[in-house]
């Protein structure tokens, strides 16, 4: 069985202690700033409302990047039911793997967010899922799932992909080139089998393209120490 890195039932809670903590501690601050007194306040309101709108949207924008799925638990629960059985699906394919294989999921990498990524002697694989029941196709060289495109999500397959490539240079002296895959959680088969070198398939498909994938090996050696280096900075 692989080595399943981050997953916890507690991931799919909701928003940990910490960030509401944070969150009471900058509505506490903002109150005490509008309740502030001063002898010109009146004349400054709309200055106000405009720093604390400010404020409250970096907040909001930052505890979203580092926790995507607790906010979307509060605001957007259908979609985070999905979103959770999508993973439950995926994972349960990839826990097949042999114990060669870490499984790191739902990090973020610097300031990329990271789904899935699996290290193995085959390759290093970044996993993202696609949840969207709609036929892909491409029109004018932009993948969609039905009419919506899927550019942000292929384009930050392929930001991931290069910047592991180039901590992999730095750290270890090797030339990896990961390989971006996209799961549609929703079917068994796809019609596009690849996008712009990103290989497509069903979750009942993963396990067999990791195993088969022709890359040049890779030394358990890299593979642990890379898996470890991910565990002891974005797990710990």
């Amino acid at each position: 069985m692989a080595h399943i890195v981050g997953y916890r039932k507690e991931s799919f809670k909701g928003i940990p202690t910490s960030h509401i903590f944070l969150i009471i501690i900058v509505t506490v601050a903002l109150i005490g700033f509008m309740l502030n007194p001063a002898d010109n306040w009146k004349d400054n309101i709309l200055s106000m409302l405009g720093t604390v709108a400010v404020i409250v949207v970096i907040v909001g924008f930052a505890l979203n990047k580092v926790n995507p799925m607790g906010w979307k638990r509060l605001f957007k629960k259908a979609e985070f039911e999905r979103l959770v059985q999508a993973d439950h699906t995926i994972l349960a394919s990839l826990q097949s793997l042999n114990n060669d294989h870490y499984v790191m999921y739902d990090f973020n990498f610097e300031l990329l967010h990271v789904e899935f990524l699996v290290l193995g002697p085959q390759g290093i694989f970044v996993v993202g899922k696609l949840t969207s029941s709609e036929p892909l196709r491409v029109d004018a060289g932009t993948l969609m799932a039905g009419n919506e495109p899927l550019s942000k999500q292929t384009g930050n397959l392929w930001r991931i992909c290069h910047l592991i490539n180039i901590v992999l240079k730095k750290g270890y002296k090797e030339e990896i080139m990961p390989q971006p895959v996209l799961v549609a959680t929703h079917c068994d088969s796809v019609a596009i089998a690849e996008y712009d070198g990103i290989a497509i398939m069903g979750p009942g498909d993963i396990v067999s393209h990791i195993q088969h994938h022709a890359q040049n090996d890779i030394q358990r050696e890299v593979v642990q120490g890379f898996a470890g280096y991910l565990h002891k900075r974005y797990f710990k």
